[in-house]
């Protein structure tokens, strides 16, 4: 591989990296939808871009792959190739196969691992078929009396030598596609789309082009794209004259990719035709171009003073520069080296607004982190301006200053907290568009069939929130087509359907998300996982038979709780479960199970938008001050002693007309005994469906907290993270989920 440009590499990884993720999906997609002609396009264009662009890297081994693949695809865009198992089994090992390149190109590795050889040729097969009648060209497309061995000899460096083959048969399609959508400019009714796709063609065509330094086909496909750009706005006469020149540049491209094909480069004198395709497509009629009827590619050729350089007496020898062969017109216009991306370009040429950018993740880290810091900042102020306000000293004008300026600064803060979490709020589609390919492996190896069905992948959650989501979901959706669905034979003597359904569900629930993840299999066998449990040793016989179904299901989430009834590469390892609850936990999260037997099972998982910074409410505990998440509480209580009680040596609270355990702070965070004090409030806190009172000594008020890790500190008490209070303090936060666990 030759050197490159790191920072165009990165552009290159993200770009492709995006459409690359987006073609499993669709390829999935495609395999229940063969019949979507759109999806066949788009599947392949994405391929094609993906190799286009490591053409331009000269990323050999990859190119290979990405290319055999394209060329199966074509295939089935042409009618001779079809959409079967086999054929998309290939598709996605290709895919698999590009995921390894490209995190190897990310690791910063120049050798990449090459495609197993029977995936190249048994793609190359399917494509064959499909490019066989596109090798030849159609009728007319050469001049006449052409010499298809006509230029001279390539001298190319041995990385273009060896992609040399890829853009010759590239081309092959493109002016296949190219001819089709020339035709289409004629017709009133399909020309703007017509020149779209012709944009896109030559956009396509154009890195790779310019990649190799034929700087004579360049010159033709940037006039070409750009005149194409304008056509919809173009009167009938001068259309007239611009189609039959825009068909002839095809029969030079044509002859051009012939001579490439035997390792030739032909470099013809476009003479006029270049500026005259540029003025007629600004519009404007150059003197002495008028056409006249009917005139064929050759006439057209002929009267723009094209000239194929067999008679110029140019010395004999290869070609070492192609930076010598003529450069573009300088006043062509959008033809120009330096004019604009034809693709960029609207029906007459008027540059489109770009409507996003790309932002390094490590900018909008650090962002994040000065956005927290201010937050802070401004509590302090406010803690500040409440001093000033409360002093019977200050000048009255002095506390309607710090008021007034306190208040704006809390409303522009705030303003800016959200701006800036939402640049960092992701589509759970990020993660929900890689589990097609997930469950149609999964019934592969199960023999199942199984049928995937997403909701709410347009839900929003902060990028932190995503990355820690990506492994507990996988594990979750392996067990429910493991362990939930059942076989078709089983399911339809149930008196189901053949097929099985997961449904995988997204949506708002106030400022958090609830995942649903729901399969219409067996359910869970509540008698099984008693009996494992009991078989463990955590549970007795006579507890296990007064346990609820929620309390027996819990048990699944403990460390090495496994039903399964062997060990397969699937689930029955005795391990996952416990480290999908402790991720989700991680953020803030809850997860529980519910299932009907014969019916399913549904797993929610409730976690919240953002990670990073959250309104809490400070208490007072032995004289210490603690931030609990204001999310997880619901009221704040003074007990009288008719309302505390205690049943079987458990604290609890009765509480109008439910009791709940009852908690301690000073005795969850340990506490002495010579330093606490009388606590008087209890704090209802809920997680989920459960709740429980925490005893505090006082309760300070609300607070808008950053939240800081605790890292290499022991921290495995009832605490999450610490905060930075208005004061100036330093506050450890609360972690709800441990104290309901440690009250139950």
């Amino acid at each position: 591989m030759s050197e490159f440009d790191p920072e165009i590499m990165q552009d290159f990884l993200t770009e492709s990296g995006e459409l690359l993720e987006q073609l499993e999906g669709d390829l999935v997609q495609l395999e229940s939808t063969p019949e979507d002609p759109e999806l066949v396009n788009q599947t392949f264009r994405a391929l094609h871009t993906i190799k286009g662009s490591g053409s331009f890297l000269a990323l050999t081994n990859l190119v290979e792959i990405a290319h055999a693949a394209e060329t199966a695809l074509n295939a089935v865009r042409g009618g001779d190739a079809s959409i079967d198992n086999d054929l998309m089994d290939m598709l996605l090992r290709s895919i698999d196969t590009l995921k390894v390149q490209f995190d190897e190109l990310s690791a910063g590795s120049t050798e990449l691992t090459k495609a197993e050889l029977d995936l190249v040729e048994g793609l190359s097969k399917i494509g064959e078929g499909g490019d066989a009648s596109a090798s030849a060209p159609a009728g007319g497309d050469a001049p006449a009396g052409a010499d298809d061995s006509a230029g001279r000899p390539l001298a190319l460096d041995s990385s273009k030598m060896d992609l040399l083959e890829h853009f010759v048969a590239d081309l092959d399609a493109q002016l296949e596609a190219f001819g089709t959508h020339i035709d289409e400019l004629g017709d009133e009714s399909t020309r703007s789309a017509a020149a779209d796709n012709i944009a896109d063609v030559l956009q396509e065509l154009d890195a790779t082009v310019d990649f190799f330094e034929f700087d004579a086909m360049l010159e033709i496909t940037r006039a070409v794209g750009a005149a194409a750009c304008n056509a919809p706005g173009l009167d009938g006469a001068m259309l007239e004259q611009l189609l039959p020149r825009l068909r002839a540049t095809r029969v030079v491209l044509r002859r051009q990719r012939d001579g490439l094909a035997e390792s030739r480069y032909f470099e013809p004198s476009m003479g006029s035709m270049i500026e005259r395709i540029a003025s007629l497509a600004d519009g404007v009629m150059p003197d002495g171009a008028e056409l006249p009827d009917g005139a064929s590619d050759e006439d057209v050729l002929a009267h723009d003073g094209f000239d194929d350089g067999s008679d110029d007496g140019a010395p004999e020898g290869t070609i070492e520069d192609p930076s010598a062969a003529p450069a573009p017109v300088g006043d062509a216009g959008p033809a120009d080296q330096g004019g604009p991306d034809p693709r960029q370009t609207g029906s007459r040429g008027a540059p489109a607004v770009e409507q996003t950018i790309r932002v390094e993740v490590g900018r909008l880290e650090s962002l994040m982190n000065l956005v927290g810091e201010l937050v802070l900042q401004k509590n302090r102020i406010g803690e500040l301006a409440g001093q000033v306000v409360s002093s019977s000293d200050s000048d009255a004008e002095l506390v309607e200053n710090m008021e007034t300026t306190s208040a704006a600064l809390d409303r522009v803060t705030s303003d800016l907290q959200v701006a800036v979490m939402r640049t960092r709020m992701q589509p759970l589609d990020k993660l929900f568009g890689k589990y097609p390919r997930l469950i149609r492996d999964l019934a592969q190896k199960t023999g199942k069939q199984i049928q995937l069905e997403i909701e709410g992948g347009e839900t929003e959650v902060d990028k932190s929130v995503i990355e820690e989501l990506g492994d507990p979901l996988v594990h979750l959706m392996r067990n429910s087509a493991d362990h939930g669905l059942e076989p078709p034979d089983e399911r339809e003597a149930a008196g189901k359907g053949p097929q099985g359904t997961i449904k995988l569900r997204a949506g708002h629930e106030g400022n958090q998300v609830r995942i649903a993840i729901i399969d219409d299999g067996r359910g869970i066998n509540r008698e099984k996982v008693a009996a494992k449990a009991v078989e463990r040793g955590l549970v007795t016989e006579a507890e296990a038979s007064s346990m609820c179904d929620e309390e027996v299901y819990k048990m699944i989430f403990l460390p090495g709780f496994s039903t399964a009834d062997g060990v397969s590469d699937l689930s029955g390892r005795g391990v996952g479960m416990d480290v999908v609850r402790t991720n989700i936990e991680r953020i803030k999260g809850t997860i529980t199970i519910s299932s009907t037997p014969g019916q399913g099972s549904r797993i929610d998982i409730l976690i919240p938008l953002t990670v990073a910074i959250m309104p809490a409410m400070m208490v007072r505990v032995a004289g210490e001050t603690y931030a609990i998440p204001l999310g997880n509480i619901t009221e704040i209580v003074r007990p009288d002693s008719t309302q505390l009680s205690t049943i079987i040596e458990s604290k609890v609270i009765r509480l109008r007309d439910q009791v709940l355990p009852l908690a301690d702070a000073q005795e969850l965070l340990n506490v002495p005994f010579d330093e606490r004090e009388e606590s008087h409030l209890a704090v209802i806190l809920t997680n989920h469906d459960k709740a429980v009172g925490m005893l505090v000594s006082g309760v300070l008020g609300q607070q808008e907290i950053v939240i800081k890790p605790l890292e290499g500190v022991d921290h495995s008490g009832p605490v999450s993270g610490a905060t930075v209070r208005n004061d100036g303090g330093v506050s450890l936060i609360m972690d709800v989920t441990k104290i309901i666990n440690r009250s139950e």
